[in-house]
């Protein structure tokens, strides 16, 4: 979660989802009901596409319009936007993490230009295996014993 989820939040999906691979789906949302509907920012498209991550065709979504309580983990770019997912309606049920959460979070490239998007993709590689780790983890100690599947 993130403020528009234009920018940052659709980028930390992609890398969480990569890091916890196609047994977990990894969704992303916004604070702002204004900017619900709009593509991801074309810089963040062009940050992941050196990556080789197809961003294009992601659609901005209001938290509001979500039900909270479907979600296990809610991971979110600062400790503002973790409050706020806190306080929300059906939030109750979910571990509420901050990535980089002793440094203040992911900080916000929007103003910064391309370097910013991609100072953010390198935080973002550096930050989220731990994040994955700690969600992989819980998971596999949620399985009753002896059950192999994967969640």
């Amino acid at each position: 979660v993130c403020v528009g989820n234009i920018s940052r939040s659709p980028m930390m999906q992609a890398v969480l989802q990569q890091q916890l691979g196609a047994a977990f789906l990894v969704e992303s949302a916004g604070m702002s009901r204004e900017l619900a509907g709009r593509p991801a920012n074309h810089r963040s498209v062009a940050c992941m596409k050196e990556r080789g991550i197809d961003l294009s065709g992601h659609v901005s979504r209001w938290i509001g319009d979500l039900d909270l309580d479907q979600y296990r983990w809610i991971v979110c770019v600062g400790h503002d936007e973790a409050d706020k997912v806190r306080s929300a309606p059906g939030a109750g049920s979910a571990s509420v993490l901050v990535a980089n959460e002793h440094q203040g979070g992911i900080p916000d490239p929007y103003e910064l230009g391309p370097a910013g998007y991609r100072d953010c993709l390198v935080l973002l590689d550096r930050v989220m295996p731990h994040i994955a780790q700690r969600i992989s983890a819980a998971a596999d100690h949620a399985r009753p014993q002896g059950d192999q599947r994967t969640p």
